[in-house]
């Protein structure tokens, strides 16, 4: 082949490729100057698994620890539940739980229900094999997507904890089950009727006058006879030294307590200390 010939077939190429991108360009021009169709009612209110993402905790159960600020009396007034859903990887894996007992699972699909309004969870302990719908656990819920077009609350009829019936759960946006537990229950700075200081963090540290410790509050109320919280010491039996804690008159009362199990712990009457709340400027609380 000539050098000529190649020239007008490299010519021939360029106009080709030219042609081609005017052609698409052109296409592209006229699919934008029509008007977009709208969305229809069904893909409007559409949920995905994305959509109901996060920690979700019942709000009668929530409301009474807020009055209480003790767990196991708050769980008295209204069974605690808490629905768990977090992306990992690919899959969505649901924690419910009452403290108690808990069950893991994945979700399979966000489908409508039958009920107007309402759609359900579809779950199942694998989302990897085939689940035959009678295998399957269905979680009805409902509620109004908010302005970023998330759930803020839902209501759901968890089926297992709350015997299906439908309940309000909020979602817990900017801390984790720990620090809203903590933060509700005992997180801040205290003085004792001797003037010591003591602190309690939303992230499970205590600070005693003597002594500093991480900390966990008791929420299982099953067998529970009194408010405790517990830390690891491999001194004691069970591997778990256990104080008592109750809310008097605004005051948080700290008492000892024995007992190696949780159905078996048991607080003193009388409190080793009475701890005033300092106000929240001078504890550094945002």
């Amino acid at each position: 082949m000539t050098h000529a010939m190649h020239r007008c077939l490299a010519l021939a190429l360029v106009a080709a490729v030219a042609c081609c991108n005017a052609m698409a360009q052109t296409e592209a021009t006229r699919k934008s100057n029509q008007p977009e169709r709208p969305k229809s009612a069904k893909q409007i209110n559409r949920v995905f698994v994305k959509d109901i993402e996060g920690l979700w905790i019942t709000a009668d159960y929530a409301s009474a620890l807020r009055a209480t600020r003790m767990p196991h009396q708050a769980a008295r007034k209204a069974r605690p539940v808490v629905v768990n859903i977090q992306k990992e990887g690919r899959s969505y894996p649901i924690l419910r739980t009452d403290f108690d007992k808990a069950v893991m699972q994945r979700v399979l699909d966000i489908e409508p229900d039958k009920a107007p309004n309402t759609n359900r969870i579809v779950a199942a302990n694998s989302d990897t094999e085939a689940v035959a719908a009678s295998e399957a656990t269905y979680i009805p819920f409902r509620g109004q997507k908010g302005v970023q077009g998330r759930f803020d609350t839902l209501s759901m009829a968890e089926p297992q904890f709350s015997r299906g019936k439908f309940r309000t759960y909020i979602r817990l946006v900017d801390s984790s089950l720990v620090g809203f537990i903590n933060g509700v229950v005992l997180a801040g700075r205290y003085t004792d009727e001797q003037g010591r200081g003591y602190q309690f963090t939303e992230t499970g540290e205590a600070t005693f006058p003597d002594t500093s410790f991480p900390y966990e509050v008791s929420l299982a109320a099953l067998g529970a006879t009194c408010e405790y919280f517990e830390t690891p010491d491999d001194k004691v039996a069970g591997g778990k030294r256990r104080t008592g804690f109750a809310w008097v008159g605004g005051k948080l009362q700290l008492f000892e307590a024995t007992g190696d199990s949780p159905a078996k712990v048991r607080c003193r009457k009388k409190p080793f200390a009475v701890l005033t709340p300092q106000p929240a400027e001078s504890a550094g609380k945002t």
